[in-house]
């Protein structure tokens, strides 16, 4: 099933597997937990300590905190790159079996911050030089085990890459990303379309 706010796409393995924690958070918590995410993005504010301390007394241990800051980041951070509107982020959400509260209170919160989000996505435009350096490895993305058993989960391995640019004016840059298979395919899609476009012009 794809989704707008994963860009018209399959939701990754990991992020199927580890949403069922944001089940288990109140609907007050859960806008809490979506407002000092947006904040430390948008504003730069270290909110850690309060998501800790506020998820530890709801019954989460580190991990489950850690994958849970990790969810709602990926929602928030995609919704706002894909341009998704609050009420199809609260369908779509819903359709992956979020409680409908939570899910509101989500999007609702996305919504207050949407636009200063994109506007930061939109300074962070790649304008870079010439690519000096790439690496990449396979990795494999460790799903809370109060989750799901382990050995349940398929395709939970991501490509980390790491490329280094040079600038004209000397200056070095290192551009460090993870691609799970499935956007991999997407990508490399988007980049025949683009280059059949070019090739038309």
């Amino acid at each position: 099933m794809r989704f707008l706010f994963c860009g018209d796409s399959n939701c990754p393995e990991w992020f199927l597997a580890e949403s069922a924690l944001l089940t288990k958070i109140a609907s007050v918590k859960m806008k809490l937990v979506t407002q000092y995410i947006l904040q430390n993005i948008v504003e730069g504010i270290d909110t850690s300590a309060k998501i800790f301390k506020m998820l530890e007394g709801s019954g989460f241990n580190q991990q489950e905190i850690n994958s849970t800051i990790a969810c709602v980041s990926f929602i928030v951070e995609n919704s706002a790159k894909y341009d998704v509107s609050e009420q199809i982020l609260i369908k779509e959400l819903i359709d992956l079996g979020l409680p409908k509260e939570n899910c509101e209170q989500l999007s609702k919160t996305f919504k207050q911050y949407k636009d200063k989000l994109q506007q930061i996505y939109e300074n962070q435009i790649i304008r870079i030089g010439k690519a000096i350096e790439f690496h990449y490895g396979i990795s494999k993305f460790i799903v809370s085990e109060s989750v799901v058993p382990q050995k349940q989960i398929e395709g939970n391995r991501f490509i980390d890459t790491n490329i280094t640019f040079q600038h004209d004016n000397g200056k070095q840059e290192c551009c460090q990303f993870v691609i799970f298979p499935e956007q991999l395919e997407d990508m490399l899609n988007s980049f025949k379309k683009a280059q059949k476009l070019m090739m038309q012009l």
